[in-house]
């Protein structure tokens, strides 16, 4: 008798222990990336942008590319943005974003970033009336 009730205690305290780690894990909420912003930026690159997301992972680091081109600096800002600078490109469109975590997870946003040429803009005179 005595021995069911010492194996009724161990199982008790299995169960009660199985039951507080179930708890304890809760399952995050899933990372997911929306847009750019701003969502343009000229061909020479250099330019830091927020790419915006929600429930970001901050343990873990992320890759972002512009089309095929990597961002040479990215940074965690906060657990809805990551900061990144754009690549310089050679031709003006419109390119995918894409954000590759260190967990494998990869997303997309489909036509996230165009580059434009701002070439001469700033320097062109006004037209005459």
């Amino acid at each position: 008798m005595d021995s069911m009730r010492k194996l009724g205690g161990i199982a008790g305290v299995i169960i009660g222990a199985v039951v507080v780690l179930a708890a304890c894990e809760k399952p995050q909420p899933a990372m997911d990336f929306q847009r750019t912003d701003p969502n343009f930026g000229g061909l020479q690159g250099g330019k830091t942008i927020r790419v915006v997301g929600e429930n970001l992972r901050l343990d873990i680091g992320y890759a972002v590319y512009f089309g095929q081109l990597r961002s040479p600096q990215v940074s965690i800002q906060n657990d809805k943005a990551l900061l990144a600078v754009t690549p310089r490109q050679w031709t003006p469109g419109t390119v995918d974003v894409t954000i590759r975590a260190d967990n494998g997870s990869v997303f997309v946003i489909h036509k996230g970033f165009e580059y434009i040429n701002q070439r001469g803009q700033l320097l062109e005179r006004p037209q005459e009336p």
